[in-house]
């Protein structure tokens, strides 16, 4: 027989206890559940059609923007994922994935900041209901799967994948003498790109513009022409005007698999970044160097440029990067660079008809226009599984792009063209409006370490509102609230609130408000 005994026992102090503690608890599961739900709700992204095209806007930090893709994008992501990349890469055999993931991955360097847009990309899938569950992996999709997919055009280089992963592209740009008789281009510089990967279904359905807006102070506004989940700078420009697109090249021998860099992300290091070299000008070096201090697995062509030259990057495992411009070049004119799948410098040159299709049409006529330009590379190189063809002036604030459709390549389809400014046009959330960022307002410098100016005109007498709005649309100080008569007017920002304490560095927006107009545009304080 066991005895029981209690002793001193107070019933009525228990019962409280008990029931404060049960509150307590109700409380933060409450507080808990009302976290997640208004975290669930951020979502800094906006979707939009725009010339038949679809367009995803995502703005904030890497993790913000990968959350706005996956919530937003997250059952177009699945699709690509089984039918494309799983199915027709990897035919559907999940011990070759996982062999292929692992054996990759393991062997990668990837920064965090990629790590953190995977995860937050996966993350906005789950919040948004996307079912990730695969029936081939017999698991949940998880952020490696995304890396992964995001080093696609490196696997080539890894092992023979059972399915199709058919990759080409060629690209040509002309400048200088080549197209000062273009009355639009006078000199400047036009390049034209096609993209070509296997014309599967998943991918016809699923062409996307993306373009961000970064949260980070060393990272500058770009837009990718892309797929869903592909993160990576396959063909892209960014707001200052640099462009780079990817082409494969024709050897993938390896020597060196250690450290490895998937090139997509390569290629995004210096189109992201502000100056990524550090020599104060953003150019074509910023892409190539940010390409030379990465180690890839499989061989790679990048043809970036800005307005006034071009250059081409030559990658592989074997004998890392090569740089070449216009001065080495041996079967067309100069001030002219022409890409297509073979190497002309890593290696000994080797035939190629997209190459010497493109060099006859040059040789040919060498004055190229912005029509000529797009009519030249649709007619020398246009291939059936033409995924995309896109056309960049950056000096006309010009872009155009062709998106296959099942049986037609995209060469063969009349392009939608957009302008630059419009496609950085980013609606930024303040006061519960959606508001447009453009650049009128005259800002200098930007970015800028201690002040910055910021000049506008006026046409008539007006009421005029100048503040400044930090990223989550909060208005940290009042500049200008009063009346003006026409003129020009020039005031300043000190990088401090209202309080004239000093905000941390970061992107800030002003927004100007007159009787007639209402304008958005961004700070980026560096200290």
């Amino acid at each position: 027989m066991v005895n029981i005994t209690f002793q001193n026992v107070n019933w009525k102090i228990l019962f409280y206890e008990g029931w404060f503690m049960k509150k307590i608890l109700f409380f933060c599961i409450l507080i808990f559940i009302s976290a997640s739900f208004l975290q669930a709700q951020t979502v800094n992204g906006d979707t939009l059609t725009v010339s038949g095209k679809k367009i995803l806007k995502v703005w904030g930090t890497h993790y913000e923007r990968g959350f706005a893709t996956g919530y937003l994008m997250g059952e177009n992501i699945m699709n690509l994922a089984q039918e494309y990349f799983l199915g027709s890469v990897f035919g559907n055999s999940a011990p070759l994935y996982e062999y292929a993931k692992n054996i990759y991955l393991s062997a990668s360097s990837i920064e965090d900041k990629y790590h953190d847009e995977a995860d937050g990309l996966i993350n906005g899938m789950i919040d948004a209901g996307v079912d990730i569950y695969d029936d081939t992996l017999q698991r949940e999709l998880d952020k490696d799967d995304i890396l992964l997919v995001n080093a696609i055009v490196d696997l080539a280089g890894l092992t023979d994948l059972p399915g199709e992963l058919d990759l080409g592209c060629s690209s040509m740009s002309a400048w200088g003498n080549n197209t000062i008789d273009d009355p639009e281009l006078n000199g400047d510089l036009v390049l034209t790109r096609q993209m070509d990967w296997t014309p599967h279904p998943a991918l016809n359905d699923n062409h996307i513009l993306v373009v961000h807006f970064p949260a980070e102070n060393d990272e500058v506004n770009w837009m990718s022409f892309t797929f869903p989940g592909l993160f990576g700078a396959l063909s892209a420009i960014n707001e200052e005007g640099l462009c780079a697109f990817m082409n494969v090249g024709n050897n993938h021998d390896s020597d060196n698999p250690a450290n490895l860099h998937p090139v997509l992300l390569s290629i995004r290091n210096g189109i992201e970044s502000y100056d990524y070299n550090g020599d104060y000008v953003t150019n074509a070096l910023d892409v190539t160097d940010a390409v030379s201090d990465k180690i890839h697995l499989s061989g790679a062509i990048i043809h970036t440029s800005n307005q006034d030259f071009g250059l081409i990057a030559e990658t592989n495992n074997e004998r890392g990067t090569e740089v070449r411009d216009d001065s080495e070049n041996t079967m067309v004119p100069q001030e002219c660079l022409v890409a297509t799948n073979h190497f002309r410098k890593l290696y000994n040159p080797t035939y190629c008809y997209r190459y010497n299709n493109i060099s006859d049409s040059l040789n040919a006529n060498s004055n190229i226009t912005i029509a000529r330009s797009w009519q030249v590379l649709q007619g020398a190189s246009g291939i059936p599984n033409n995924m995309h063809m896109i056309e960049y002036a950056p000096s006309q604030n010009l872009v155009k792009w062709s998106t296959s459709l099942t049986g037609q390549p995209a060469y063969t389809i009349e392009p939608s063209v957009f302008e630059l400014s419009e496609l950085f046009t980013m609606p930024v959330s303040i006061d519960n409006d959606y508001i447009e960022v453009i650049s009128v307002v005259n800002t200098f410098p930007n970015p800028f370490v201690e002040t910055a100016s910021l000049s506008f005109s006026l046409s008539q007498n007006t009421a005029v509102e100048l503040s400044i709005y930090n990223i989550r649309g909060q208005k940290i100080k009042s500049l200008i609230s009063d009346s003006r008569g026409r003129g020009t007017y020039t005031t300043f920002w000190n990088g401090k609130d209202e309080s004239e304490e000093p905000v941390p560095s970061g992107i800030y927006f002003y927004r100007f408000e007159t009787s007639y107009m209402n304008e958005t545009g961004r700070l980026i304080l560096v200290k």
